[in-house]
């Protein structure tokens, strides 16, 4: 039996009417614990779940919404809901929460510090909405966090020296948002830390080398920030990094050999920054890699024959001039060589290329002329721009 049915019912009312199919079942004449979206505990009747994602509630949350007498609540889920405002205070006193989603609104404001008191909370999801100012100390207290997905807002400021605390973080996200900061020295205590994210901002300092010391480590998205600098990797154990993104950002010097560690490495971005020398022969140690882009950087030298089992080949805009001949059938299905320093008759190689959908050879100094395989191939995108003299 429900004990929260005038609760939900005076929630329900405090939005307009709608003929959403999660909320037509609300109503007086069934045991509220059997309401679409509603859970409750089989002994207690408590509700213990309200998950409402992608209905179309189309207003705010009110200040003293009845959703905070839901006092049971361990998981609330009213994600891509429509929902404008700032995000009440009250939402401190739901401290049984263990999820909480509020991603893909229309919510403004700064994230209120009461968030804090939810010390229960493993999941903070606030993606995708327009909450503004620096992230709560407050949030800091939160010592069982495991996901922390604040990504896609208009958050700023410095990141607070207690990030350092949610050592059981296992997802962290701060894509797209306007911090400014460096990030802390040592992160070296995030032993369940796998998906670290926080691209598309304005992050200063040096390469965060501690970063890769962490076992569990899966994925790191650093582009489009203002990171600089030498970038190394010591006493790296993350062995199970799957994908690397340092692109759009202003590292210098040459990729280190020590990037082989990354075993089990797909996807490497390394495009638009200030990266000299040539590609390291250790890279061939990367089997699982196909996925390369390496363009708008200072490299030079020969293309190495290991690279051709790629998918995708990005390497434009640097000073490439050679290419050392593969061993094994090339994989590529996307080949982007231009702006170099290629020169000479067309690689008959490029005939071998069974999978290309996508070459080009633009801004070289190739001459002769074109293969009759490339006149007869089923490549889509072909640009030979200024490859002829």
């Amino acid at each position: 039996m429900c004990l929260f049915r005038d609760a939900l019912l005076e929630f329900r009312d405090e939005f307009p009417p709608t003929d959403d199919s999660n909320l037509s079942s609300w109503n007086k004449s069934s045991d509220c614990c059997l309401w679409n979206g509603v859970t409750c505990n089989d002994k207690s009747g408590q509700v213990i779940s309200l998950g409402l994602h992608d209905t179309s509630l189309n207003s705010s949350l009110k200040t003293n919404s009845s959703l905070f007498r839901l006092h049971y609540l361990r998981h609330l889920n009213i994600a891509g809901c429509d929902l404008r405002g700032e995000i009440p205070g009250l939402i401190g006193n739901l401290n049984h929460l263990r999820y909480l989603s509020l991603e893909y609104n229309y919510l403004i404001g700064v994230i209120p510090i009461s968030i804090g008191n939810l010390s229960r909370l493993t999941n903070l999801e606030l993606f995708a909405n327009d909450l503004e100012g620096e992230i709560p100390t407050s949030i800091g207290n939160l010592n069982e966090l495991r996901v922390m997905s604040l990504d896609h807002n208009s958050l700023g400021g410095n990141i607070p020296i207690w990030f350092t605390n949610l050592t059981k973080l296992s997802q962290f996200s701060l894509r797209s948002n306007n911090f400014t900061s460096t990030l802390p020295l040592d992160m070296s205590g995030f032993h369940n830390l796998e998906l670290f994210d926080v691209a598309y901002n304005s992050f200063l300092g040096p390469f965060p080398k501690s970063l890769f010391s962490l076992p569990l480590l899966q994925s790191v998205d650093l582009g489009v920030n203002q990171f600089m600098g030498p970038i190394e990797f010591v006493n790296t154990s993350s062995s199970k990094l799957q994908f690397l993104s340092l692109h759009q950002n202003r590292f210098d010097g040459p990729i280190p050999e020590s990037i082989s560690k990354f075993l089990n490495l797909r996807r490497l971005y390394f495009s638009h920054n200030n990266f000299t020398g040539p590609v390291p022969k250790s890279m061939s140690k990367l089997v699982d890699l196909n996925d390369l882009q390496l363009s708008n950087n200072k490299l030079e030298g020969e293309v190495p024959g290991f690279l051709w089992r790629m998918n995708t080949m990005m390497i434009s805009h640097n000073s490439f001039s050679s290419f050392e001949k593969f061993s094994r059938e090339p994989s590529i299905q996307m080949l982007d060589l231009s702006s170099n320093s290629f020169r000479g008759p067309f690689p008959n190689w490029i005939c071998k290329l069974k999978w290309l959908s996508v070459l080009d050879l633009s801004n070289n100094l190739f001459n002769g002329s074109i293969p009759t395989c490339l006149r007869n191939s089923i490549v889509y995108l072909l640009d030979l721009r200024s490859a002829q003299q």
